[in-house]
């Protein structure tokens, strides 16, 4: 059995609510991997300060990088946008 599901196209509004909402994200996570990238006082506190050892701030900018570079490409958005999740997950 087959079944065809239509859906309306979303609005302009929406569409661009939506993409200025994922505009903001990628500037603070753009923002956010800089300041580990650059090794600055408040990253390396702030990783210090959650028990994780000063060493590991360059990876982790650089792996913020990466996934907010693919999230923000249209073509790998979805990749980066799991990558992101389990950035984020404790």
């Amino acid at each position: 059995m087959h079944t065809a599901i239509q859906t309306a196209p979303a609005s302009k509004t929406s569409l661009w609510a939506g993409r200025i909402i994922s505009g903001l994200v990628v500037l603070f996570m753009l923002f956010d991997s800089g300041i580990k990238l650059m090794k600055l006082a408040p990253a390396v506190e702030g990783t210090a300060k959650l028990g994780y050892p000063v060493s590991v701030v360059l990876p982790i900018g650089i792996v913020l990088f990466v996934c907010t570079v693919l999230y923000a490409i249209p073509r790998t958005s979805i990749l980066g946008a799991i990558l992101l999740t389990g950035y984020a997950a404790p």
